[in-house]
C-alpha cells in the first residue's frame, strides 16, 4: 500500500491546496495555504533582511535583530510576546540567515487573529532599549564562541567561505565577525531597523485552517497599515569564476583532521536553468543522500579514507551557492589520500553516466523526501516563505519537483564535468594542533 501511495504521488501535482494571495498598496504580500485537517495554523513573517544586507564592519546586524524582536515593543514588554504565545498552548521562535530573516508561531487556529496583531505591533514599534542591546548582545558573543570559535569543524568552514568568495555576501558568517560584534551600538541597531524593517520586506506565509478572505481583512488592518517607505535593490553581485584552485589550513585544538572542498553552484533561477541546477541536486544526492550513497560507500565503508563523508547543496539561494563536501578523518588517516580518493569519484561522474539504479533511486528519494514533508505546516510554510523572499516565487514550487524529475544520466554527468572540478575547488584543511 505504501509502495503503491508513493507511486500516484510522484505521478501527480504535489500541492493539492491552492496558494492564495495578495500585496498591498505598502508592499506587504500575504500568501495563504489553507488546511482543515486541524484547528491548527502556522504563521510566518518573512523579511527580505540577512547577512548580505549588511556593510563591511557592521556583519552580525540581521541576527542581532532576530534576538532584539523579544526584547519589547510599545505595548509588550520585554519576553512578553513569547510568553501570551506559549498562553495560547503555541510555540514561537525565529531564524536568520544570508538571505532572510523569518518569526514563526504554531498557534490554535483561532488565536491566528491575535498573533497577527501582535506581530505587526512589535514590527511597527520595537522598543530597541540601550540597556536590553547591551545584555543581549552579549548573549549573542557567547553564542558565537559556543557555536564557532570553540568549534573547530565550523570555524574551519567559516574560514573556508571567507577565502572561496571575493564579492559575495556568503563570505561572512550570519552570526557576524567578533570584532565586528564589539563594536556595534544601540544606534547600529536603530539605523538598521529603519531601513531594513518595512513593509515592502515583509511577506506573512499562513499555513493551516484559516479562511483566506478573513485573514486578508486582519493582514489589511496590521501590517498593511503600516507606512510605504521605498527599498533599494538588495546586494547580489556577480561573483567573478575562480582563476585556480586555492587552500586554506586551519590549525586548532582538535581531536581529528578535516577536509573540505567548496565549488561555486549556480542556484535556481525557473525558467532558465532547471535542467542544469535540478542535475546539480541529483547529483548531490548520489553522492551524499544516505548511509549507501557513493561517498559514503566508497570513501568510508570500502577504502577507509574516512570515518565520516558528505557533500551538499542548496538551490534555493540568491546569486550562487558554494556546492561543498567534506571528509572527518581519524588519527592515522590521511587528508592527502582522502582528498585524492574524493576527486577521483568526481571526476568520474562527470566522464561517464551515472547508473540508472543510482539516478532512479536518488530521484525516488528526493521527491519522497518532499512529500513527506507536506505533512509539517512548519516545512510547508517554510518552502513558501523562502521561495517568495530569495526571488523564486512560491507559484514555481511544483516546478522544481517537476524538474527533478525530468533529470537524466546525462544531465548528471554534464553538470559534474561542468562544475565538480579542483581548478575551480577551494579546499580547506583543519590540521589538529597540540595544546600545550
Amino acid at each position: 500500500m505504501r509502495i503503491l501511495l508513493l507511486l500516484l504521488l510522484f505521478s501527480t501535482p504535489l500541492h493539492a491546496a491552492e496558494l492564495q494571495q495578495t500585496t498591498f498598496s505598502n508592499g506587504v504580500k500575504l500568501v495563504v495555504e489553507e488546511d482543515y485537517s486541524a484547528p491548527v495554523a502556522m504563521v510566518q513573517v518573512w523579511l527580505k533582511v540577512g547577512g548580505r544586507d549588511e556593510v563591511p564592519g557592521k556583519t552580525g546586524l540581521a541576527h542581532v535583530f532576530e534576538h532584539m524582536m523579544f526584547k519589547g515593543s510599545k505595548a509588550l514588554k520585554p519576553g512578553e510576546y513569547s510568553k501570551r504565545i506559549a498562553a495560547m498552548g503555541g510555540n514561537d521562535n525565529a531564524f536568520t540567515s544570508h538571505d532572510f530573516t523569518a518569526y514563526f508561531e504554531t498557534v490554535p487556529a483561532a488565536q491566528v487573529d491575535t498573533v497577527l496583531k501582535m506581530e505587526a505591533e512589535r514590527f511597527a514599534h520595537l522598543s530597541l532599549d540601550a540597556e536590553e542591546f547591551g545584555r543581549e548582545i552579549k548573549v549573542i558573543m557567547e553564542e558565537r564562541r559556543m557555536r564557532t570559535d570553540d568549534d573547530p569543524n565550523s570555524h574551519m568552514f567559516e574560514e573556508l567561505s571567507a577565502v572561496a568568495l571575493r564579492l559575495h555576501p556568503y563570505r561572512n558568517p550570519v552570526i557576524g565577525w567578533m570584532q565586528d560584534l564589539k563594536k556595534l551600538t544601540i544606534d547600529d541597531v536603530r539605523s538598521f531597523y529603519k531601513k531594513h524593517y518595512v513593509a515592502r520586506n515583509v511577506t506573512v506565509v499562513i499555513v493551516g485552517d484559516v479562511d483566506f478572505k478573513h485573514v486578508k481583512k486582519v493582514v489589511a488592518r496590521s501590517f498593511g497599515s503600516m507606512k510605504d517607505v521605498a527599498v533599494p535593490p538588495r546586494f547580489n553581485p556577480t561573483e567573478p569564476e575562480p582563476l585556480g584552485s586555492k587552500r586554506v589550513e586551519v590549525h586548532l585544538p582538535a581531536k581529528s583532521p578535516v577536509l573540505a572542498i567548496t565549488l561555486p553552484v549556480p542556484v535556481w533561477l525557473p525558467g532558465k536553468n532547471d535542467t542544469e541546477v535540478a542535475a546539480l541536486a541529483v547529483a548531490t544526492h548520489i553522492l551524499a543522500g544516505g548511509r549507501t550513497a557513493i561517498l559514503q560507500r566508497q570513501l568510508v565503508d570500502t577504502q577507509r579514507k574516512a570515518f565520516s563523508t558528505s557533500a551538499g547543496y542548496d538551490p534555493f539561494g540568491m546569486g550562487l551557492d558554494l556546492w561543498y563536501a567534506y571528509g572527518m578523518l581519524g588519527a592515522k588517516q590521511s587528508t592527502k589520500a582522502f582528498e585524492k580518493a574524493l576527486w577521483v569519484i568526481l571526476k568520474n561522474m562527470g566522464a561517464k553516466p551515472v547508473s540508472e539504479k543510482q539516478l532512479q533511486t536518488a530521484k525516488k528519494n528526493m521527491i519522497a523526501s518532499e512529500i513527506f514533508a507536506q505533512d509539517s505546516l512548519y516545512l510547508r510554510a517554510k518552502e513558501i516563505g523562502r521561495m517568495e523572499t530569495v526571488g523564486i516565487g512560491a507559484v514555481h514550487k511544483d516546478e522544481w519537483l517537476a524538474a527533478i524529475r525530468a533529470v537524466t544520466a546525462k544531465d548528471v554527468q554534464k553538470v559534474a564535468a561542468k562544475y565538480f572540478r579542483p581548478e575551480r575547488a577551494t579546499t580547506g584543511i583543519l590540521k589538529p594542533e597540540v595544546q600545550p
